[in-house]
């Protein structure tokens, strides 16, 4: 496919647009992350301008890892929030390394949970989502600052735990401006036609619809459902010439297994009867 540039910076969605919307951005506001937010709570209304720069991910690991690098090149923080139910695992050894390395450019991670999947399975929404905030520090490390809902008007739910920063508190949607770049669909224009219009910007993107070739979403994601199967080959492959190299060692690995974990410990007393 060919690079779809539109002279209408609104059906723009290549990743070279994006830049020159972060460097509008940077020009014109200070940039925050929801980090910064939790720390400054509602003193953020004393920043002339600003603009909360957050990501729900919604399919695309390797996407949002490249969103990443250009803000960290701008220098520009965002949050981006991760899915523990979606069609990537954020556990799985690629995923992970990759949103380390989100992590390590200085970005921070927050959780999107799918309150319409917690319903269905009849869970404690609250509980279940606190169980996932911890995993994620766990596993990954970092502080989490901010949750946010998937899909909400699916759901038509969202809730908030302590201490957690809720996405759709009233403070984010109504007492500053909230834009959104869903399925490339621009809700009232590109945010760059809104910097002079609004002092305090709630930006929302997700990583699968911006692309170098500035493809159409839908196209978007049948290469991710391409791109998920190479990489699942190439597993697969991996773990065959693993397996194979194993079986010829199997002989000299077993008994080395069975030294180890299988021996007869004869050090513990005995007791005669």
């Amino acid at each position: 496919m060919k690079v779809i540039r539109s002279d209408d910076p609104g059906r723009d969605f290549t990743t070279a647009h994006y830049r020159e919307i972060l460097q509008s951005i940077r020009a014109s506001h200070r940039t925050l992350c929801f980090r910064d937010v939790h720390a400054l709570g509602r003193s953020i209304f004393d920043i002339p301008k600003f603009v909360i720069m957050r990501h729900d991910v919604e399919f695309n690991i390797p996407a949002a890892l490249r969103m990443a690098e250009i803000e960290a090149e701008e220098g520009i923080q965002a949050t981006y929030f991760l899915l523990q139910t979606s069609d990537y695992n954020p556990f799985e050894e690629e995923e992970a390394v990759q949103i380390r390395q989100i992590l390590d450019l200085g970005h921070e991670i927050g959780l999107h949970y799918d309150a319409a999947l917690f319903e269905r399975l009849g869970v404690d929404p609250a509980a279940t989502a606190v169980a996932q905030i911890q995993l994620f520090e766990n596993f990954f490390r970092t502080k989490i600052h901010a949750m946010s809902s998937h899909m909400p008007m699916r759901s038509g739910k969202t809730f908030s735990v302590p201490g957690v920063i809720d996405t759709y508190d009233p403070m984010f949607l109504t007492e500053m401006k909230y834009i959104s770049d869903s399925t490339q669909s621009w809700r009232e224009g590109v945010v760059t036609e809104n910097l002079h219009k609004y002092n305090h910007i709630h930006l929302l993107t997700h990583e699968y619809i911006w692309h170098p070739g500035g493809w159409d979403w839908s196209a978007l994601l049948f290469v991710e459902v391409q791109d998920k199967f190479s990489r699942a080959w190439k597993r697969a492959e991996n773990f065959i010439n693993m397996y194979r190299e194993g079986l010829k060692l199997r002989a000299e690995k077993d008994r080395k297994f069975k030294e180890r974990y299988m021996k007869s410990d004869n050090s513990q007393p005995t007791t005669d009867r």
